[in-house]
């Protein structure tokens, strides 16, 4: 389908004007702090410029969203979700007042369906129907909006099919590094007094050493910017093997590199090495093992270089897997004299898996897994989340959205439909996804809302027809013309 200019523009200004001011109002009405006008200022102003085009909006909006979430106790990250759903189902709505193609796949109606199936819990919980009392309701609720989100970056991306080259997408997503490394260098360069308030570190450390060794950038957390350069490292990787040159592409892949060391987050040192592994196993050769494993081993010996970072490689020393003398009980009896979180981790999942046995089949409810012990916070392990949250049926359902993923980009990978670039970024996204649910065994990745808001833009990227953009990629520019 194709528009004509002028009829974009107008419709995008009507389009974008209703989603922003009813995020505005969504957000006075949450009692968002006029402490940050000028960051709201720049967002609606931007919204307003990239209003002229609709795929730039779009475009605009994803590369926006890895720079908010150090904005979420002004709840603008809430405010984003709405404002982007409404969006989402005003164009899609658009679209059907004038009978204009949309575009979806059987994936999307799977991922709609599990979403939708989801809200089984949010309505069983004001009924009674589950281990936690109806004040829950609202947590469970905006759980699910969470969920339906990504369904709409999802089903929002798919409508840019045919109006912008999917190399033009993915080139234009890598801008939503920027705002978070420039933060994370801020972190690195000055010291924690000298910081913004809101880039200043927060949260929970077991020690002051923690705190002035790690990073966050925009994301709020070490292991929440981690797991989301991870997955760019993948996307630069791609790049790189699609270039003509592929040299010039170490430099921000070595940049980001660098970054994930600075993080001192051990769940991303084990994902990187399992990304490396997953997407140079399927055409493997002996260059490729090579340089994965001296990539590997600089990862490593940076890692180690700092007295936090050799703390961290030490405390696989001491988990009860590699050593004979420490049995589960006894790692759990230690908790509280030992910074390694891997102990008090072991005792949150048997509280947890204790809680579970009282609500076997369909658990107490979306995000309620943060209030059922004395920790209060979220299970680090995704898979007992799952279970305590949904009972038996929550994580079967769990592992088979999971398995519906794989089993999509897997088709991706062996349809004659796909081109060559396009089945490179199914494998990668493959392999990110092993090195996820890996990483999902000791960390709350489930909870990383900006690594699924981009995952699932990469995922829909991929089930668009790659063979008709290429008149795009060549179109020369004019009234009508895309990016």
């Amino acid at each position: 389908m194709t528009f004509k200019y002028s009829t974009l523009s107008v419709t995008s200004y009507i389009v974008v004007l209703g989603g922003v001011v009813l995020a505005a109002l969504m957000g006075w009405g949450a009692g968002i702090s006029f402490a940050i006008p000028l960051v709201m200022a720049i967002a609606l102003l931007g919204l307003l410029m990239l209003g002229i085009k609709f795929e730039y909006t779009v475009l605009g909006l994803l590369c926006f969203r890895s720079a908010i979430d150090i904005f979420s106790e002004q709840q603008l990250p809430a405010i984003f979700a709405v404002g982007l759903d409404l969006l989402a189902m005003s164009y899609i709505a658009l679209l059907l007042a004038t009978r204009q193609k949309i575009h979806t796949n059987r994936f999307f109606w799977f991922f709609a369906s599990w979403v939708l199936f989801q809200g089984l819990w949010v309505g069983l919980l004001p009924m009674g129907g589950l281990g936690m009392g109806t004040g829950h309701t609202m947590t469970a609720l905006r759980e699910w909006i969470r969920l339906f989100s990504w369904l709409m970056v999802y089903l929002l991306v798919m409508q840019l099919q045919d109006k912008v080259h999917p190399k033009t997408v993915v080139k234009g997503l890598l801008f939503s590094l920027i705002l978070p490394l420039f933060a994370a260098l801020l972190q690195i360069c000055l010291p924690a007094s000298a910081l913004p308030t809101f880039l200043a570190p927060r949260g929970m450390a077991f020690t002051a050493l923690e705190n002035a060794s790690r990073v966050n950038g925009t994301l709020g957390h070490p292991n929440t910017l981690v797991t989301f350069l991870v997955l760019f490292l993948g996307v630069l990787y791609w790049q790189m093997t699609q270039a003509k040159r592929s040299w010039p592409w170490l430099i921000p892949m070595g940049i980001v590199v660098f970054f994930i060391v600075a993080t001192k987050a051990l769940v991303g040192l084990v994902m990187t090495g399992i990304l490396i592994i997953a997407v140079i196993i399927p055409r493997i050769t002996v260059s490729k093992f090579i340089g994965a494993t001296i990539l590997m081993a600089m990862i490593v010996a940076l890692f180690g270089s700092t007295e936090f970072g050799r703390e961290r490689l030490l405390l696989f020393a001491t988990l009860p897997f590699f050593n004979d003398d420490l049995d589960l009980s006894r790692a759990i009896l230690l908790r509280g004299l030992t910074s390694n979180s891997f102990y008090w981790r072991l005792e949150q999942w048997t509280l947890l898996l204790d809680a579970w046995q009282q609500e076997y089949w369909l658990g107490y409810g979306l995000g309620a897994s943060k209030f059922l012990t004395h920790f209060r916070s979220e299970p680090h392990n995704d898979y007992v989340r799952a279970l305590v949250e949904g009972g038996v049926v929550g994580i079967i359902s769990y592992l088979t959205f999971l398995g519906g993923i794989a089993i999509h980009l897997i088709q991706t990978c062996r349809s004659h439909l796909s081109t060559r670039v396009q089945v490179d970024l199914a494998l990668m996204l493959l392999a990110t996804l092993i090195a996820m649910m890996v990483g999902m065994l000791t960390e709350n990745i489930w909870s990383h809302t900006v690594l699924f808001f981009y995952w699932f833009t990469l995922i829909a990227l991929c089930s668009w027809d790659w063979r008709k953009p290429e008149r795009l990629e060549h179109q020369p520019q004019g009234e009508n013309s895309y990016v």
